[in-house]
């Protein structure tokens, strides 16, 4: 497929947007952790504000964004339509838990909203690719866990980044465990991550050029795409880059999205250096943009089959 980079931006934004405010709302709900003052004039507000920059990015890849309400006449069918739907209502309750926050007003119930609104979200926008069966690299239960975990994971180290600029929230040892779980949730993607594309590589197609055209006993060889020039198909469903590209960007996904996130975190932890947290979710970032892109590219639509030859 052809990457959209308004839905790499707003997949990447709004997955980090819900992991910060679903640790925000966990550790609110088990000790009570986090003082308002952070809640209400840094976290949450930073939260809202990523979650505004995801919905803004997502009308980019819209041919008529001022239709954009009508996705969400058809929920009953449509993840797209759900998505659509809770985005804002988790806005809203993000709205409400800031206001409550700077008011320093008590409301418990807020928070297991956010919590099960942030996991709805995640649900609608992986289901509108794991839905799609014919797609086989998204077809699979590893895609909404691989868009959960890296959402909780760059989610969390928005969080550690944060902590930083408001040092009286916290205290050393807590630092060290944003950094132990940071180190276990990209763990927890990278495996995940070597899993779907190991997969990916021993995928086949379902159909060939035979079956496509009922003749089953001959040998065929596509020789032309059968057109003058290019076609909607050929820009949208091909990403046009060599295996060269495809390889060097998979290292840099390894390395940035992954590994140096997990060497800076051990080292971290280690030298007692809490402002490494920051660089460490830049980098990660970088390479979740990268995870992304790849996402989409990776995934072969059934057409290509038969526009083999692209000139």
């Amino acid at each position: 497929m052809q990457p959209n980079f308004s839905l790499v931006f707003f997949t990447t934004l709004a997955g980090m947007a819900q992991g910060l405010i679903f640790f925000i709302a966990t550790l609110k709900l088990i000790g009570n952790a986090l003082p308002n003052d952070f809640l209400g004039f840094l976290a949450l507000p930073f939260g809202i504000v990523l979650l505004g920059l995801s919905l803004i990015a997502s009308f980019f890849h819209l041919g008529h964004p001022e239709r954009a309400w009508r996705a969400a006449h058809m929920w009953r069918t449509s993840w797209l339509s759900r998505e659509v739907i809770v985005l804002p209502l988790f806005m809203a309750a993000a709205a409400l838990a800031w206001f409550f926050s700077i008011t320093n007003q008590s409301n418990n119930l807020i928070w297991p909203i956010l919590i099960l609104l942030s996991i709805a979200l995640w649900v609608c926008t992986a289901q509108i690719y794991q839905c799609i069966r014919f797609i086989q690299e998204w077809a699979h239960p590893l895609t909404m866990v691989n868009f959960i975990a890296l959402g909780l994971t760059s989610g969390w180290l928005l969080l550690g980044s944060l902590l930083l600029f408001w040092p009286d929230t916290i205290l050393q040892p807590s630092f060290q465990l944003i950094c132990h779980l940071g180190i276990l949730l990209l763990f927890v993607c990278l495996t995940i991550k070597l899993t779907i594309w190991k997969r990916n590589k021993n995928l086949r197609p379902k159909s060939t050029l035979n079956s496509a055209i009922g003749i089953r006993q001959v040998s065929i060889r596509q020789t032309s795409m059968g057109l003058m020039g290019g076609s909607f198909n050929t820009r949208e469903f091909f990403h046009n880059q060599t295996e060269t590209v495809l390889s060097n960007l998979r290292k840099i996904i390894f390395f940035g999205a992954y590994l140096i996130p997990i060497l800076l975190l051990i080292y971290a932890a280690q030298s007692s250096s809490y402002g490494l947290i920051p660089a460490v979710l830049l980098i990660h970032y970088c390479g979740l943009m990268s995870e992304r892109w790849m996402f989409f590219a990776e995934a072969n639509h059934p057409q290509n089959l038969y526009y083999q030859r692209i000139s």
